[in-house]
């Protein structure tokens, strides 16, 4: 197994980014083709529970989703070099299934993540629909694009409506990527059919994981070398914050790019302490 660096998957245009600063809202249709869709339905099927964490570590299928290429450019364009896999998880909302998830925000309450980062999320939750969503009220999920930016909801832990909520509508294989304070909640499923999809939640290694504490050794020394990266299982508190240099860079720069720190640092200055642009630095884009 390589554990050579390569580069990052194609992530955010500036059209794309823009509609994702002020929605907090992207979809993205046909990110996965039929049979990786077929593939990841099977593999959630076999899984007992209507819900599970940390999926990755349960199943080939969900591992191999770590560092997707049709997500983790998205990721790393936000976060570069810091950048974890701080949750996993399914669903299986089965017909007529009310109780669901209220209208809630992607974080802590007393001290919103608004505060830390006004001007870029600090999570990002991709989202992967398995399973059609034609219409209204098949378990779909219910956001008010721009909310990010709001820190209270008179609605909040209620399923009351908002005159400017959306449910998605979306063919299996959409991916979506939703802003860490994005006020959503879940529609009931009066369909005939069961709702499937999958979470992978990422941000700044320095944040707690939260679907689990330690990995598996074992699991985790079979990984590629980036998906052992974004799993950020150190034994060393400080590596969360400073990166242990086997780990930098997590990837190269893709082809065109060039760093804004090129030439800041003499020689004498190992890689893993400096400091290394993202994408949203390199354009512009904060």
């Amino acid at each position: 197994m390589s554990n050579t660096p390569t580069h990052a998957p194609t992530g955010f245009t500036h059209e794309t980014w823009e509609t994702f600063r002020r929605d907090g809202f992207l979809v993205i249709e046909d990110a996965l083709d039929k049979d990786q869709v077929a593939a990841l339905v099977a593999a959630v099927n076999k899984q007992e529970k209507p819900r599970d964490w940390n999926i990755v570590a349960v199943d080939s299928h969900f591992t191999e989703m770590i560092d997707s290429p049709s997500h983790i450019g998205y990721a790393y364009d936000v976060y570069g070099e810091m950048l974890k896999l701080l949750r996993s998880e399914y669903f299986r909302r089965e017909p007529g299934q009310e109780i669901r998830n209220k209208w809630h925000f992607d974080g802590p309450r007393s001290t919103p993540f608004e505060v830390f980062s006004p001007r870029a999320p600090l999570r990002i939750k991709v989202g992967y629909w398995l399973t059609p969503l034609g219409h209204e009220d098949m378990g779909n999920l219910v956001y008010i694009p721009g909310s990010h930016r709001w820190p209270h909801l008179p609605q909040y832990h209620t399923h009351e409506s908002h005159p400017q909520e959306r449910q998605i509508i979306v063919p299996p294989g959409a991916m979506t990527l939703m802003w860490s304070g994005l006020w959503h909640r879940v529609a009931p499923n009066r369909s005939e059919f069961t709702r499937l999809n999958l979470f992978f939640e990422y941000g700044p290694s320095w944040i707690v994981s939260s679907d689990r504490g330690r990995s598996d050794p074992d699991w985790l020394s079979g990984l590629s070398r980036a998906r052992r990266i974004l799993m950020r299982d150190y034994d060393e508190p400080n590596d969360w914050i400073r990166l242990p240099a086997e780990d930098v860079p997590l990837y190269t720069l893709r082809p065109g790019e060039s760093d804004l720190e090129a030439g800041q640092y003499g020689d004498h200055v190992p890689p893993q302490l400096r400091k290394r642009s993202t994408w949203l630095e390199r354009n512009g884009m904060l």
